[in-house]
């Protein structure tokens, strides 16, 4: 597998998982479910791919209706599950200094939150997103030889990953796994992100750590 492919690849995880946590309209699970049948087990670790089938099967077994109702319960109204990253901050005054580190990471990459579905730039789905673009932005500079433009892609998505995803992420994937029903697309998904939060937890520099 070259660099490109593998880039690629985890991108497309990526993608899959932001789409699991956007609300289930008839598009977004055609998309999930043609997607993530073909998402590609290569570049995952053991740990990684242990986690990776039970999702597949949940994603092939569950009915629209059954993801959209779990949906419902578990993220919307009263929903007990939050997926935003200043949910997990327990330093108020942090809150202000977190969204705009944020904001600041996407403007330097051209990367547009959609205001019109009223989602804030630390939802795990815009997150998730922006890790799929950083992943494709980096396999394309690689791809055409731009050393540069590569190096300055990995360093920031490695700093992104480092300073929020695998700092909350893992949080929300534990409360998505005692709320979500066993053996669902949401628990299910929730054992295989967590996985790939460690993954790409494992892929930063040691002196980050």
């Amino acid at each position: 597998m070259t660099v490109t492919d593998e880039l690629v690849h985890r991108a497309a995880w990526f993608k899959m998982f932001s789409l699991l946590f956007r609300y289930p309209n008839e598009e977004t699970i055609t998309l999930l479910k043609d997607g993530v049948p073909e998402l590609p087990i290569e570049v995952l670790n053991t740990d990684m791919r242990a986690n990776a089938e039970p999702f597949k099967r949940a994603v092939a077994d569950a009915s629209a209706e059954q993801i959209t109702l779990e949906y419902s319960s578990l993220f919307t109204g009263a929903g007990l599950c939050r997926a935003n990253e200043n949910d997990y901050e327990k330093l108020s005054f942090s809150m202000t200094e977190k969204l705009a580190d944020v904001a600041g990471f996407y403007s330097a990459f051209g990367f547009e939150v959609n205001d019109d579905t009223g989602e804030r730039p630390d939802f795990v789905g815009t997150e998730l997103d922006f890790i799929n673009l950083m992943l494709l932005k980096q396999a394309y500079a690689v791809k055409n030889g731009w050393t540069e433009q590569a190096a300055v892609t990995a360093d920031a998505l490695a700093n992104f990953v480092e300073t929020h995803f695998v700092r909350w992420v893992p949080k929300l994937c534990y409360a998505l796994r005692e709320l979500a029903t066993e053996g669902g697309i949401y628990a299910a998904g929730a054992d295989a992100l967590v996985a790939i939060v460690d993954s790409e937890d494992s892929r930063l520099p040691e002196s980050s750590k």
